[in-house]
Formats: structure tokens, C-alpha cells, sequence
């Protein structure tokens, strides 16, 4: 039986010559695995210029739990980009988010919030101008939500310094290396309360939010050891360094 769903593209790997393997999230299927066949002819097949990190899709499948690799009948580009694949520092953080991504989405399972808030702030992505600079950053901040470790930011007036282990702010400090100095933790303070609409408010320097992406990054390392290296860090960080 066929079946329609949205899907949000995460990497696509070369399989052979003539073939490449597309991870996709669906929305009613969670992480997938897709196989196209490369081809220039929209009359011959499925044009490969829509499995672009972050792509929004609807696919039409028949989808069988006992296959790893799925086959796609039919797969569009919906809704189409009107800024990210046109606008290098959009689509340097498409790229960045989309390995985070690829790396932390690991559940075959569908979810709904999940994927209903990557679709939304990915077309928000799209249509943002100002405080673009602190997107990938309130997003990665955002995204803990879901996957079951985001910050505690209640905390007494005397506890100014946050545990990345605990996800809580201490009111010692001790010089671990797993708590942030008083500085590092009310910066990071910044992003609590912070929906999207809001991204303005964070007022930060360049130095600043490097540091910033920086012990994000180590907050998901820490409650996400699996997820290993990220090619594109050092990109992002000479896009913004510009």
C-alpha cells in the first residue's frame, strides 16, 4: 500500500556510479533511508537537486518495515526555498544543522512535535533576516527539547553556574571542567525563554557566540556521546568569523 508523508532531508551518500542513498525524517515514518538513481532528466526519474541538506519533500512510498533502503514511486520539493540555496551563510547553516541532525536523529520512529518544529524553524530559516547569526544557536537550544535533555533554567539567585552533566545551574563552581564560569553561564542564560520570534533579544558578539556554539556543542556531546565529529563546525565558525 502506498503511502504520502513530508520529509525533511538530512545527508545523502554516494552508493555507486549511478545510485546515492538519501536519510530523510518523515514525518509519519521517523528516519528512513532512501535509494535514487541519479539522473539529469525530470521524464526519466527524480532529479537529485532536491536532496539538499534540509529539503523539504513530500514522498510517496510504499514502505516496508523489513527493508532497510526504501524506494520512493514519487518525491517533490515542497514548499520551495525562496533564500537558503541562494544565500551562503543560509545555506552554511542548513549544512551544519543538517549533520547535527543526520547524528542525533537516530529513532526510527515517527514524531510528530519533533518533526512538526524542524519543519517550522527550517522555513523560518528560509524567510529570516534579521538575527540570523543566532539561528543555528536558539535552534540547537530548542532542539534539546526534544531530544530529552534540555536545560533546567529555574534555579536560586545564588546558583550562577551551569553544570553541563547535571543540565542545571550549581551554586559552586569548583573549577570543573563540566561547569561553565560565571560569565559562560549567564550567557548561556540568554537563550532560555527565547522562542524564535524573540531571536533579536539575544544581543552577542562574534566571540561571544562562537563560545556560545561551542558549549552547545559540548552540552550535546556530553548527553550525546554517539554523536562524533561535525565536519561542518569549522566551516560555520569562518562563515561568521567574516
Amino acid at each position: 500500500m502506498e503511502e504520502k508523508t513530508r520529509g525533511i532531508v538530512l545527508q545523502q551518500i554516494k552508493y555507486s556510479d549511478s545510485q546515492v542513498i538519501a536519510q530523510i525524517y518523515t514525518e509519519h515514518f521517523g528516519r528512513k533511508s532512501f535509494i535514487f538513481r541519479k539522473t539529469k532528466s525530470k521524464k526519466s526519474g527524480i532529479s537529485l537537486n532536491i536532496l539538499q541538506p534540509l529539503f523539504l519533500l513530500d514522498i510517496n512510498a510504499r514502505f516496508k518495515e523489513s527493508r532497510q533502503i526504501q524506494r520512493a514511486k514519487e518525491i517533490n520539493n515542497n514548499p520551495h526555498f525562496k533564500d537558503i540555496p541562494f544565500n551562503v551563510v543560509k545555506s552554511s547553516i542548513a549544512i551544519f544543522l543538517s549533520e547535527v541532525l543526520s547524528k542525533v536523529l537516530i529513532e526510527e520512529e515517527a514524531n510528530l512535535p519533533l518533526f512538526e518544529f524542524l519543519h517550522h524553524s527550517i522555513l523560518l530559516l528560509d524567510e529570516i533576516e534579521d538575527g540570523l547569526a543566532n539561528f543555528h544557536i536558539l535552534f540547537l537550544f530548542e532542539l534539546s527539547k526534544y531530544l530529552g535533555f534540555y536545560p533546567d533554567m529555574n534555579s536560586p539567585t545564588n546558583e550562577k553556574y551551569f553544570n553541563i552533566a547535571e543540565g542545571s545551574y550549581t551554586a559552586f563552581s569548583n573549577n570543573f571542567k563540566l561547569v561553565l564560569n560565571e560569565e559562560e553561564s549567564k550567557m548561556f542564560g540568554m537563550l532560555s525563554g527565547k522562542g524564535f520570534h524573540q531571536i533579536n533579544e539575544i544581543k552577542l558578539n562574534r566571540n561571544q557566540r562562537q563560545r556560545l556554539l561551542s558549549i552547545l556543542l559540548d552540552y550535546y556531546h556530553y548527553h550525546l556521546p554517539e554523536m562524533g565529529t561535525l565536519k561542518s563546525f569549522e566551516i560555520l565558525k569562518q562563515i561568521f568569523a567574516e
